[in-house]
């Protein structure tokens, strides 16, 4: 505002320093010098005011921008940074956690209603039935074979010593017994008997125990009979 004033100023001295001129002056004055005077008094009037307005823009610009309180450093980064942050928040709270997919367990499969008069029924009916009537038969064997052990050792427990048997030991002649480490003999009746041997076949009279003053028999029914030598 001072340049203004001054410019202001100085155009009106020279105003005032060209006042005084009387009339006389002006009209013994050529007339070219006259419009010359007054052109350039006019620009440098005209020139003053532009750069006055000119700086008086400037001025009030500077003055308008300074009064605006500049925004903090870190404020502005709050600014700034705040909306990334927001955004970021939102898109780790809107996300979904993917979670892995169970492997689905396959459907069970329905078993299929047999047709009861279709072939492999008829034949699995049939091998069934063989082997059940198989079975019955060796259980019925079984039971068969152990009754018969079972009279047989009855019969062997009620039995008593065969008198035939005693008879025919006391007839009997025994020549003579070798022991020896490859098995015991006995000769009886001019016949050599090892142990285990049967000496009368209809009697079924075997021997049991061949030794030096002794021999032991069995028949068949377990009972034992002593010879002494």
């Amino acid at each position: 505002m001072s340049l203004i004033n001054q410019a202001l100023r100085k155009a009106q001295h020279q105003r005032s320093h060209a006042r005084p001129a009387t009339a006389a002056d002006h009209a013994n004055a050529s007339q070219p010098n006259y419009t010359g005077n007054s052109s350039k008094s006019g620009l440098l009037i005209g020139l003053v005011a532009g750069i006055a307005l000119l700086v008086g823009l400037v001025a009030g610009l500077t003055i308008v921008v300074l009064r605006k309180d500049p925004v903090p450093v870190d404020q502005q980064a709050r600014i700034v940074a705040t909306p990334a942050t927001i955004a970021a928040n939102a898109t780790t709270a809107t996300e979904p956690t993917l979670q892995p997919l169970a492997a689905a367990s396959p459907a069970p499969t329905l078993a299929q209603p047999l047709d009861p008069g279709s072939p492999s029924v008829l034949h699995e009916l049939r091998l069934a039935r063989v082997a059940a009537e198989a079975k019955a038969a060796v259980d019925a064997t079984a039971a068969k074979q152990a009754e018969v052990a079972r009279q047989l050792a009855a019969a062997k427990a009620a039995a008593k010593p065969s008198q035939d048997i005693i008879q025919w030991l006391g007839k009997s002649k025994i020549s003579g017994v070798r022991l020896s480490a490859s098995g015991n003999k006995v000769i009886l009746n001019n016949k050599a008997y090892s142990v285990g041997e049967t000496v009368n076949l209809e009697l079924g009279l075997k021997v049991l125990i061949i030794q030096e003053k002794r021999l032991l028999f069995i028949d068949a029914n377990g009972k034992k009979y002593m010879k002494p030598l």
